[in-house]
């Protein structure tokens, strides 16, 4: 016959099995309450950073400029020493107070009292008396990838020219890191490309078929997304290049503000570098594309076709875009110049002064 066991709870309590029991169950639930806390907290902390770690690109709706104050202190980049082994020579801080005005949307350079320009003033130092070859090299597509961004600043010899995105966030913070690791800056601004709309290079696009004013609202608004740049280079633009009615409000827009153009020859057909020329706006053009072939083969053959460029002409212009080959392949290639007696400048080192439209049209346009 079975047995019942029997425990008696009266006003002491229950007896000693049933409170050892209780007292275990407690152990085991607190364990699993501070276990369930850690792992929440664990998976916040790891929310966080990958949120951080994502590609930060801003289609703005409006045309305020994000408050560097609204930015996670934790995000921003920091610039050290290059990897080729040489230290970041930083540039002077921007901007000069003597060479912006409060416009609009934000900060816009404008040429100072005394005359001094923002390309001259922002430029990485060159010494001009150099008389042997210049190649410079453009290394564009730079802000809204973070991990390419960081990695064009820490490995580029600082003499390699950043062009950044408009569209990036933390555009400021990105254009201040590139310049304190020495590298001069350039904005890229969104120009139509013959397939518009079906590639649209975003909302702030100079378009052939709007009113000058307009497109130079739109290029005040790319103007006003950091400072410290020299100036600019076309962001497609394989259409509006080759429009001289549409270029010249906006080379009018950049003479005003001291500003130089590049010219990455987006077509075969763009007036865009003789018309700065011809307008007196500082300008460098494109003579080499590096990696419309992003293969290590192809990008080496682009680079040894600068040098002979270079050797021809006395300077020569490269564009590239900031696939991490690219990177690879111009930080190797940097190492080699100074054996083969060709000096890496800056874009600005490749401009030589405009001259008035008079002398333009009688002696032609320079380089």
């Amino acid at each position: 016959m079975a047995t019942r066991r029997v425990v008696e709870i009266g006003p002491a309590g229950p007896g000693p099995i049933t409170r050892g029991r209780i007292a275990a169950a407690a152990v085991v639930l607190l364990l699993l309450c501070g276990g369930a806390a850690y792992w929440f907290i664990g998976w916040r902390h790891a929310s966080r950073q990958a949120v951080m770690a994502r590609v930060e690109i801003a289609i703005p709706q409006g045309h305020a400029r994000p408050p560097a104050a609204a930015l996670p202190a934790a995000a921003a980049p920091t610039p050290p020493a290059h990897h080729d082994g040489t230290m970041a020579q930083p540039l002077l801080p921007a901007p000069d107070p003597a060479l912006v005005e409060t416009g609009p949307n934000g900060q816009l350079p404008i040429v100072g009292r005394d005359g001094r320009m923002p390309w001259r003033a922002y430029a990485r130092p060159f010494d001009r008396s150099d008389t042997r070859p210049r190649v410079a090299v453009i290394i564009a597509g730079l802000g809204p990838a973070g991990a390419a961004t960081q990695s064009a600043i820490d490995s580029l010899p600082g003499a390699v020219t950043l062009a950044f995105d408009p569209y990036a966030r933390r555009l400021g913070e990105w254009v201040d890191a590139a310049r304190g690791a020495g590298h001069e800056v350039i904005l890229s601004v969104p120009m139509e490309p013959t397939d518009f709309p079906r590639q649209d290079p975003g909302p702030y696009t100079l378009l052939t078929s709007l009113a000058g004013k307009e497109n130079v609202e739109r290029l005040d608004w790319v103007l006003s997304r950091a400072t410290g740049y020299v100036g600019i280079a076309n962001m497609m633009g394989s259409r509006f290049t080759t429009s001289q009615s549409s270029l010249v409000p906006v080379f009018d827009e950049l003479k005003k503000r001291g500003l130089l153009f590049v010219d990455t020859r987006a077509s075969e057909q763009s007036v865009a570098g003789s018309l700065a020329n011809s307008l007196g706006v500082p300008r460098v053009v494109g003579d080499v594309t590096l990696d419309a072939e992003a293969a290590r083969e192809a990008i080496d053959q682009r680079l040894s076709q600068l040098e002979d460029k270079a050797r021809r002409s006395g300077a020569a212009l490269a564009t590239g875009f900031a696939y991490p080959v690219t990177l690879e392949r111009v930080a190797l290639w940097a190492k080699t110049l100074g054996d083969k007696g060709i000096a890496l400048a800056p874009a600005s080192a490749l401009v030589t002064a405009p001259p008035t439209p008079a002398a333009a049209n009688s002696n032609g346009a320079a380089r």
